[in-house]
């Protein structure tokens, strides 16, 4: 048998003191060297001799010598010859790279949606402003405010600048993806798991948001790669790091801590098996570390549980489409599903380990859906690499080399969500508004003097939309925002009590009213609001987009 077979066999059993960079560590020295002996020669005539001395002679044969550990070779290379992407470094590198560049496609092209323009909002705040802000709302994202109004200041806020980050991070997490899979199974695992946390539609849709969920996926693989490490290898230094990388995964988003029940299964497991209980007393004193460095932000948001009351409960019959759905597509979530049940085969703890961190959070938080509404897929992106390491491990199962299976897989997993890839980077994606192209005729036709006026069910959140994509306007004064529905407007410091309906200004009036219930520019206005504007103005000029239109208001002659 080939030194690399050999391997590949011991990289698949469950055992957690194998040294990653060392592909043979776990076989027994004399079981590896009489293995490598009966690879090399096996047939050959000088050991039967050797084993078998002529008859009739008395001289004592000469022992077999043991055959030194090789490095393991690629198939078609010669004893001796280092396989390059065994390189520690060189498979995060790869898995990284590939998720980098397919998160930078279209980067930049789809328009910033609402909850972009509150990452924008409190970067652009004084430090004191910003605290204020969290005093109110988003208290468990000032942490990624404070790092964007950072970012902001070096980098500029372009769609391309604010969305890096998360960019940034969904490398990094294809990257510990990696890193992690080798650890648990071996090199090939953890590269094609690696390519598939950077394929999967939804990683790269969150990739590309100026949000933090795409780094709350890193924070978690990382503190993934410590607890794994700290059960192969003991030392202070791990768990250390494993406290900080958990206090990260928090600070970014506290519904990441659920992940520790996985944690604790592998711990558990782990110390089951070895007899040996020291790592437990570490990782609970490693967790209890970094959830104290947690507290603060957790006991001072508690009372800000009103922020998530847009979250709409998950119905049992609809649960297996959510579930499946979560990489961005049903067929892709498919295919995973199906190959990490491959993947399961011969349990082990590294499998029950995975299992829980795949599906547990999932399970925990729609269990708590009559007590609190956490579930929603932008909050559970962070199990998608458990989901990733388990369908590599299944493909290892029907496929032990490095086949063409290996790479078709990653391949199919991308054209399955091909059509999920190219909608997530469409201009303006389903149900938004399309601003970007309303800034642009307000930028092409505007006159100084002319006021904006906003309505429809988010007035503020067109103002904030349209202003971003008008630089070069900010002579534009604001006239009013007109909630829809409201009886009298929120008049701006360009129009005080409604002064500004009097005088000859035109305005723009941008209405965000959805297209299938829109029949005139002031869909939405309450009566009374709309008959004051058509007594005073007469529309010009209408230019209708998805979801908006943007109506130009002259004033009658008088």
């Amino acid at each position: 048998m080939s030194a690399g077979n050999a391997t590949d066999e011991v990289q698949s059993g469950d055992r957690f003191s194998v040294d990653p960079n060392s592909a043979t560590a776990e076989i027994p020295m004399p079981w590896r060297a009489a293995r490598s002996a009966g690879s090399a020669d096996s047939g050959s005539p000088a050991r039967d001799a050797a084993a078998h001395p002529p008859v009739g002679t008395t001289e004592t044969p000469a022992p077999v010598a043991a055959a030194e550990p090789r490095e393991p070779v690629e198939a078609g290379g010669s004893p001796g010859t280092r396989v390059w992407w065994r390189a520690p470094a060189v498979l995060p590198l790869v898995s990284g790279a590939l998720a980098f560049a397919v998160v930078l496609i279209g980067l930049g092209r789809r328009q910033i949606w609402r909850d972009e323009l509150a990452t924008l909002d409190a970067a652009r705040l004084r430090l004191g402003e910003l605290y204020d802000l969290v005093q109110h709302r988003d208290l468990v994202l000032l942490p990624y405010y404070l790092g964007m109004h950072f970012w902001v200041r070096l980098f500029g806020d372009s769609e391309v600048a604010l969305r890096l980050p998360s960019a940034i991070a969904v490398a990094v997490a294809a990257a510990l993806t990696t890193v992690q899979g080798r650890m648990l199974y071996g090199p090939r695992v953890g590269l094609l798991a690696g390519a598939l946390v950077g394929l999967l539609p939804t990683v790269t849709r969150y990739g590309q948001e100026a949000r933090p969920y795409g780094l709350v996926i890193a924070a978690v693989a990382l503190a993934g790669v410590f607890v794994v490490r700290g059960t192969q290898r003991h030392s202070r230094a791990v768990w250390a790091w494993y406290a900080a990388s958990l206090a990260l995964a928090g600070y970014l988003h506290l519904i990441a801590l659920v992940v520790l029940v996985a944690h604790g299964v592998l711990v558990a497991l782990h110390a089951r098996g070895t007899r040996r209980w020291q790592p437990v007393a570490w990782w609970l004193g490693a967790t209890a570390a970094g959830l104290a460095a947690l507290s603060p932000l957790v006991l001072l948001s508690a009372g800000q549980r009103g922020q998530i009351a847009w979250i709409k409960p998950v119905p049992p019959a609809e649960l297996s489409d959510w579930v499946l759905g979560l990489p961005g597509s049903i067929g892709v979530g498919g295919v995973l599903l199906g190959l990490a049940a491959l993947g399961c085969a011969g349990g082990g703890r590294r499998v029950a380990y995975l299992v829980c961190w795949a599906l547990g959070p999932l399970a925990l938080l729609w269990a708590l859906t009559p007590v609190m509404l956490l579930f929603t897929e932008r909050y559970l992106l962070f199990v998608l690499p458990a989901w990733c390491l388990l369908a590599a491990a299944g493909v290892q199962v029907v496929a032990r080399q490095l086949t063409t299976l290996t790479v078709a897989v990653p391949v199919f997993v991308l054209l399955v969500g091909l059509s999920t890839h190219v909608a997530v980077r469409a201009p303006v994606t389903q149900f938004e508004p399309d601003l970007r192209s309303v800034a642009a005729v307000i930028e092409r036709q505007a006159r100084p003097g002319d006021l904006l006026a906003f309505t429809g069910p988010f007035p503020w959140w067109a103002s904030d939309s349209v202003r971003y994509y008008l630089p070069e306007h900010p002579r534009l004064g604001e006239a009013f925002q007109a909630v829809e529905g409201q009886a009298k407007p929120t008049y701006g410091s360009a129009c005080a009590e409604g002064r500004c309906l009097n005088t000859r200004a035109r305005i723009w009036l941008v209405n965000t009213k959805p297209a299938s219930y829109k029949i005139s520019s002031y869909a939405g206005m309450k009566p009374e609001v709309e008959e004051m504007l058509r007594a005073r103005f007469v529309v010009t000029h209408v230019d209708r987009f998805s979801d908006v239109s943007v109506s130009l208001l002259t004033p009658r002659p008088r």
